[in-house]
């Protein structure tokens, strides 16, 4: 139908979206929200029951204050839209419940049951429950769902009856977990049981048990890794530091670790690993209280295991680490191609100058964060020789910094004058006047450069560090985005 045609028909009011075959309408109304959908059956006798074919369910319910039965009304609805749905294979269930009550907590259990029953492919979970310490009970159901590819818990603990020696989650290649008081026997299991898991994310804000737990991830097939943990306190370090966390994962390509407790980490034999993300999340716990001996020596023993990355990320606690030789000697990173630092300037610029001599095949430098360039602070290297890498391999840089004139242009017009094959340099920052960003943008532009084919990139910003940040961040995600096509 051309639109000529289509035009017509809709100034005579006819209705096209009605004329719509079921299956397409169903795939339109999957789309929506659950209670959406629903509201669908008032426009039209047409409409009256298509929204019982939709794939996709999506619930949402937040407790305002005190307001009665309304979270059993609610459940009363949720109930009665799984009654009425007529799919046999359910793609989607994603279920998000805010300040439930303890009493409101028995139905979640039958909600589970049914979309098992359903043939579920993702099943979404987050129960935030008005109790101490909550924990939901899952259906044996769920153990042995063969359609079951991604499952999500989150907000509060999760127990499973998991047998000796079964395999369960047969199909299951996702799993999120958020942990609070975690049983380490049940993780355990839990992860053994999985026979093809792929990704594996563990989530909490803080570990109230006062055992010390070991979580041993024991995956042979397992390629990505997410762990972030958190503690509430001012001593939040000292909640999550005692515990461990065993890794064996022999086909791992990516590492995301958003926390500040490397020594917690024991990593196995990784030859595959791609991709490693390393974030303290800006925790002043390291200034406060230096790693002791034996956090020392597992840290090493970590940056050693991870050495075999194409892409690196670190934040600008970890290098400040690192640069006072707080965990050994820094590897040599043989196979890295991709480096992000979040270097603080005042903790001295020798750091990247380190991972440059120990990464000779690196390609692409990203320098970020709000860092100021002081005179007194920055230490300019006095090297023998350039990094091999800088005469052989690096391409890009990319520095996102807060500068000032003197030592701050030291720094750019030592990167321009020794990096030989450099193909882009893209400077971003921020400055006080229209004339600063002039004066910055002529000098930089007539630095000597070792590389006759370097096109620079200037991102002036007059007092826009907010601005700065979202570039650095863009440039980043854009960069992480890319890594597994490395």
């Amino acid at each position: 139908m051309d639109c000529e045609r289509l035009g017509k028909r809709y100034n005579k009011g006819e209705d096209i979206l009605s004329r719509l075959p079921d299956d397409v309408l169903s795939h339109i109304f999957s789309r929506l929200e659950a209670k959406d959908a629903v509201k669908t059956s008032v426009l039209s006798s047409r409409f009256k029951d298509v929204w019982t074919l939709i794939y996709n369910l999506r619930f949402e319910f937040t407790r305002v204050g005190y307001e009665g039965n309304r979270g059993t009304s609610f459940a009363n609805f949720v109930e009665s839209v799984l009654r009425h749905c007529q799919s046999n294979i359910i793609q989607n269930f994603h279920g998000t419940y805010y300040y439930l009550l303890e009493s409101e907590v028995a139905c979640l259990t039958e909600l589970i049951c049914f979309v098992v029953g359903r043939n579920v492919c993702s099943l979404k979970l987050k129960f935030d429950v008005l109790v101490l310490r909550p924990m939901i009970r899952l259906p044996q159901s769920i153990l042995t769902c063969k359609s079951l590819v991604r499952l999500s818990l989150g907000f509060c603990d999760f127990v499973l009856d998991i047998p000796d020696c079964m395999v369960c989650f047969p199909c299951l290649k996702f799993l999120s977990i958020f942990v609070n008081s975690p049983n380490s026997n049940l993780m355990q299991k839990l992860f053994r049981s999985c026979p093809i898991l792929e990704e594996l994310k563990i989530k909490g804000y803080r570990i109230e048990n006062e055992d010390v737990l070991t979580f041993d991830i024991n995956v042979p097939t397992l390629k990505k890794l997410k762990v972030y943990l958190r503690g509430h306190r001012e001593d939040e370090y000292d909640d999550i530091s005692e515990h461990k966390f065993v890794v064996r994962a022999r086909n791992l390509e990516y590492l995301n670790v958003c926390n500040y407790f490397l020594a917690c980490f024991v990593l196995g034999e990784t030859p595959f690993l791609n991709k490693v993300i390393l974030d303290t999340k800006d925790s002043t716990r390291f200034s406060v209280q230096p790693p002791n001996n034996e956090e020392t020596k597992r840290t090493a023993e970590f940056f050693r295991a991870i050495s075999s990355t194409r892409f690196l990320s670190l934040d600008n606690i970890l290098i400040s680490e690192l640069y006072h030789d707080r965990y050994g000697t820094l590897p040599s990173f043989p196979n890295l191609i991709y480096l992000c630092l979040g270097v603080d300037i005042p903790s001295g610029f020798a750091p990247v100058v380190q991972f440059l001599i120990n990464s000779p095949n690196l390609e692409v430098l990203v320098l970020g964060k709000e860092y100021v360039y002081d005179k007194d602070e920055v230490v300019l290297p006095e090297l023998e020789c350039v990094p091999s890498c800088m005469s052989l391999h690096l391409k890009e840089i990319y520095l996102f910094s807060v500068v000032t004139y003197g030592q701050g242009l030291e720094v750019i017009k030592w990167l321009l004058e020794n990096s030989k094959v450099l193909e882009r340099f893209s400077f971003h920052t921020t400055l006080e006047s229209i004339e600063d960003e002039q004066e910055m943008e002529n000098e930089i532009l007539n630095l000597p450069r070792a590389s006759p084919i370097c096109e620079i990139e200037l991102g002036l910003y007059c007092g826009g560090k907010k601005m700065l940040q979202s570039e650095f961040h863009i440039c980043r995600e854009s960069f992480c985005n890319a890594a597994f096509r490395l």
